[in-house]
């Protein structure tokens, strides 16, 4: 049996997150119609792209571009560290995303961390697609900083 998942200990995660990058402005939503917490981070000088967190039941999720991860349950503290990992990682520029296309359209991406010999896969999420257009990557990835604590 999981536990209940406390809505204010996923609320002060997120504002944890936001203390860790005040120069970026993010917004809290509790009252979101779609899911239970919900954070935007909008692009902003230092960041090159939208990332979205977001509570939905017991799962915390990760949008950035087409890239979406969930980690759960979130009752687990190494389920919240890895998440956090991975949130700081993308806001820092220490991780990117590295995004598969087929012609203009990504139908898949990779969350990649720095490891000792370039980088290893963090988490990967796809779409379903035709096999249609040329095959090519985007990565995205913040310019790395040192300003979150």
């Amino acid at each position: 049996m999981r536990k209940p998942v406390d809505v204010e200990d996923v609320a002060r995660l997120f504002e944890s997150i936001q203390r860790a990058f005040p120069h970026l402005t993010m917004r809290l939503d509790r009252h979101h119609p779609h899911v239970d917490l919900n954070v935007d981070i909008a692009s902003q000088p230092g960041r090159l792209f939208d990332v979205n967190i977001n509570l939905q039941g017991d799962e915390l999720h990760l949008d950035v571009g087409a890239l979406w991860l969930e980690w759960f349950p979130c009752t687990d503290s190494d389920v919240v560290a890895k998440f956090r990992e991975a949130v700081h990682g993308v806001l820092s520029g220490t991780f990117r995303i590295v995004e598969h296309l087929r012609g203009p359209r990504a139908v898949k991406a990779e969350l990649q961390r720095p490891a000792k010999r370039g980088w290893e896969g963090a988490g990967t999420s796809g779409r379903l697609h035709l096999p249609l257009g040329p095959k090519s990557t985007r990565v995205l990835q913040n310019v790395a900083s040192s300003d979150a604590v």
